[in-house]
């Protein structure tokens, strides 16, 4: 039996097809060419070496660390209020809808996200610390050049992941719900179109499948309690404790941030060995996550959808 619309995580009535594909066009070209426009506005506030950046085409070396993080998330700006907006004036449905459907959006379980997806998926990272200790490097590491890298990371890195959850998690999702109410469908779904905008960071370099296969693991998990809780609580949380951590705690050489983290991977991301370990984890993270988790009304009624 589907569930009818308005036990989903979806608008509370049936909106016309087009006008979810006319929001999705509005948003990505907000993103795409208002992010660009955004980032080069901005450019010269972030150190950059104007001769490296537009002779040498070097962006990742022609800025400072704190540079070339402002540089690359004031981008997602865009993202975040044009699918607010879109939601808003284009779907003609209230901005509160898309952050909770049916149900009332706590903030306490947003940092129960964060706490859960620390524990559990950075978990394997802090123990490799303790572990093997010389896979790790600290002689890189500046206070000095951290300090404004840290908090620009902190400002605009929960404005990053926030986009990306309203994005592919909420418009996404609520849109396919539409239609359907399989979680494990629109689970796939959100988690393969999550994952192919990541496969331009560097870490997936020479290992297109693989990565793959990572990222859509993580957007299936943080997609599975998105339609789970008819809400983006536990969504929105991981996915900023995610990139706190890889930011301000243990990050990578040669990833898509920075490596002005106090401890450093001095090898390349094992992809095998990182997959493997996610099989395992992501249940553990889906099920620890429903503290406080909203059961839906028990109306078996089957949809028109």
């Amino acid at each position: 039996m589907a569930l009818p619309l308005r036990d989903r995580y979806t608008t509370p009535t049936r909106r016309p097809r087009w006008r979810w594909w006319v929001g999705t066009v509005v948003i990505l070209l907000l993103w795409f060419v208002g992010g660009s426009v955004l980032s080069l506005v901005i450019l010269p506030w972030t150190g950059v070496d104007p001769e490296a950046f537009f002779v040498e085409g070097d962006m990742f070396t022609s800025f400072p660390s704190w540079g070339f993080l402002l540089f690359a998330l004031v981008s997602f700006i865009p993202l975040l209020i044009g699918t607010l907006a879109a939601y808003r004036l284009i779907l003609g449905v209230k901005v509160r809808r898309l952050f909770a459907a049916g149900v009332r959006f706590r903030m306490w379980r947003v940092g129960w996200g964060a706490l859960v997806w620390v524990l559990i998926m950075a978990g394997p990272a802090l123990l490799a610390v303790i572990v093997s200790p010389e896979q790790f490097d600290t002689s890189g590491f500046n206070v000095q050049a951290f300090l404004p890298y840290a908090i620009i990371a902190v400002l605009l890195l929960p404005v990053q992941t926030t986009a990306e959850e309203v994005f592919f998690r909420g418009w996404l999702i609520q849109g396919l719900s539409q239609r359907y109410s399989n979680i494990w469908l629109l689970s796939i779904v959100s988690g393969v179109v999550f994952a192919l905008p990541h496969l331009a960071n560097p870490e997936a370099a020479g290992a297109l499948l693989p990565a793959m296969f990572g990222y859509a693991s993580v957007g299936f998990a943080l997609a599975w309690v998105t339609v789970r809780d008819r809400s983006l609580e536990i969504a929105i949380g991981a996915h900023a404790a995610n990139n706190l951590f890889a930011a301000l705690v243990v990050g990578y050489e040669g990833g898509a941030l920075p490596a002005e983290a106090p401890l450093v991977s001095s090898g390349e991301i094992d992809w095998g060995v990182d997959n493997v370990v996610s099989l395992v984890l992501i249940p553990l993270f889906i099920l620890a996550s429903r503290l406080g988790y909203t059961k839906r009304p028990k109306r078996e009624v089957a949809s028109t959808a």
